[in-house]
């Protein structure tokens, strides 16, 4: 592990403050996912630069010389951190360069980074794992290329006159949900300490409380790492519905920002957030665990292993991009 934290170190310049984190969290990345998505971690942050935004550093400006684009980028001042999957179209190839964003300079106050605080290491992990369930899933379907990062899926179209431009993005609150609870649990193992949900204590409370279902959280897992709906067809189409369409409610309302409404506006707010709860809370309270879930996740697993092949093989064609050689719609 040390000499593969050196190679990322010398590759992209980074400091010894994270060439140590990443020498103490990978191990625990690889324990906490599966040792068997092991060369996924590994080509993941071999494939993403983790970069942190220098003093006098505009992050639009760096982003657009990064990506070599001219993008108007919308950042949120509440953004501490963001994982960016950039699609790109080159000689009928999709092309995806990520990146992991940390912001240091926020309401025009810059502060270092502290590996010693848990909230900011916590928020670090939180896009690593974004980066890992991200990596390799761009696919072509039906003229659209889609792209997945953990439950969620981004749907792009593509023209030689207007270039890459996407359409949709689904299922955004259900994963940044259980992506919170997996940021903290996975802190917790580096540090031994106890650690709270960072970012979406709402969404993550009732995130923790479904994934006390043993057979979902096993699903869920597969879905993330794979790309897939694996968990809608075993939850069915009804009962994941109403999990999305809630998740959204207690994660989306995050985004914008309590100066813009008034009292009344407010309370509505809060009153939208504990139906979402309660909605959520019923289903965990009712749920009952499926005998079969033993045989419909074995029935997944020889198309989790060609999965697992298929990216290991995409991994090694470029050191700084992913490749998906197939025809789209012109």
């Amino acid at each position: 592990m040390e000499e593969y934290v050196a190679r990322l170190k010398n590759k992209f310049g980074y400091s010894d403050e994270l060439s140590n984190f990443l020498d103490q969290l990978i191990p625990n990345l690889i324990k906490y996912y599966g040792e068997e998505y092991k060369d996924i971690i590994l080509s993941a942050l071999s494939n993403c630069e983790i970069h942190f935004q220098d003093k006098e550093e505009d992050p639009k400006t760096f982003l657009n010389s990064y990506f070599d684009s001219n993008k108007d980028w919308e950042m949120s001042i509440f953004v501490g951190a963001f994982y960016s999957n950039e699609i790109k179209v080159k000689d009928n190839q999709v092309v995806a360069k990520p990146i992991i964003y940390i912001k240091r300079v926020n309401l025009g106050i810059y502060k270092p980074f502290d590996f010693n605080d848990d909230r900011q290491v916590n928020i670090l992990i939180h896009e690593i794992c974004h980066l890992i369930k991200g990596y390799g899933k761009i696919k072509i379907e039906n003229g659209k290329i889609i792209d997945s990062t953990g439950l969620i899926r981004k749907t792009y179209s593509y023209s030689q006159e207007t270039g890459v431009g996407e359409e949709n993005r689904d299922m955004v609150g259900i994963e940044e949900a259980l992506n919170v609870v997996e940021s903290a649990q996975i802190l917790e193992m580096i540090t031994g300490r106890k650690q709270e949900v960072v970012g979406y204590e709402a969404a993550g409370y009732s995130a923790t409380r479904l994934l006390q279902h043993s057979d979902i959280a096993k699903v869920i897992r597969i879905s993330q790492l794979r790309g897939d709906d694996s968990w809608i067809q075993y939850l069915g189409k009804e009962q994941s519905k109403k999990l999305i369409e809630n998740f959204d409610v207690l994660v989306c309302t995050m985004y914008g920002s309590l100066e813009d409404f008034d009292k009344e506006k407010i309370e509505a707010l809060y009153q939208k957030i504990g139906l979402a709860q309660d909605v959520i809370d019923d289903f965990v309270d009712n749920y009952c665990s499926k005998e079969d879930v033993e045989a419909f996740i074995q029935s997944l697993a020889a198309a989790d292993k060609k999965t697992i092949e298929i990216i290991q093989q995409m991994s090694a064609v470029n050191q700084n991009c992913e490749e998906v050689s197939s025809s789209i719609m012109r």
